[in-house]
């Protein structure tokens, strides 16, 4: 076989196959990037998101408190009759940051008044390293909230860290998540889409 007519069908075969990827990973849960879903961070596959577990039923959880962005103390019953993706994070956890800049962007695809992020930083030195990292990955959708004591780990029995809850409107748990995420893709909308139908 002549060596350039075998070159063209090794690189034509490439072509085929790197075509075929990219058409794959855009039916693995990704929504195509636009201004509106636009990560920062290194693209986190949808695919994580089949390690989400959702109840059968929903879990109450136990009271706890946090503190807002002006240090006022703060409870999951100020977020009553909204679905809730409570996020647990740190500035120390590099998974923790790679996820951050999706679900600044989740909250700011629904942008609604049924629903909200909350990230909650257990970072212990206050809300200066949490502002700071805000400010140099630009998340301009998610309010600063922190529990330094860390104990809200322990609460909601979460394993290590980033750990994200699904939330109802009456407070209970119905979905969690250990580990990072891209949570604006198409598959993290789709289950925030159907929490905020549910019971409707």
């Amino acid at each position: 076989m002549n060596r350039i007519v075998f070159v063209a069908i090794i690189a034509a075969v490439l072509g085929f196959v790197a075509v075929y990827a990219s058409l794959t990973l855009r039916g693995n849960g990704e929504l195509a990037s636009d201004s509106t879903n636009e990560t920062k961070s290194k693209k986190l596959s949808g695919e994580r998101l089949r390690a989400y577990i959702a109840h059968k039923s929903p879990k109450d959880l136990p009271s706890f408190e946090f503190t807002d962005g002006d240090g006022k103390t703060r409870t999951l019953q100020d977020w009553k009759g909204k679905v809730v993706v409570l996020n647990l994070w740190a500035t120390w956890c590099a998974p923790c940051r790679e996820e951050m800049p999706s679900l600044d962007n989740l909250k700011k695809y629904f942008n609604h008044e049924n629903f909200d992020v909350l990230a909650i930083s257990m970072d212990r030195g206050g809300l200066a390293k949490p502002r700071k990292f805000y400010e140099e990955e630009r998340l301009k959708n998610l309010e600063l909230y922190i529990d330094p004591t860390t104990k809200l780990m322990f609460k909601l029995k979460t394993v290590g860290l980033p750990a994200t809850l699904v939330i109802d409107k009456e407070g209970r748990e119905i979905g969690r998540l250990t580990g990072p995420a891209q949570w604006d893709s198409s598959r993290a909308i789709e289950i925030i889409k159907k929490a905020l139908t549910s019971g409707q």
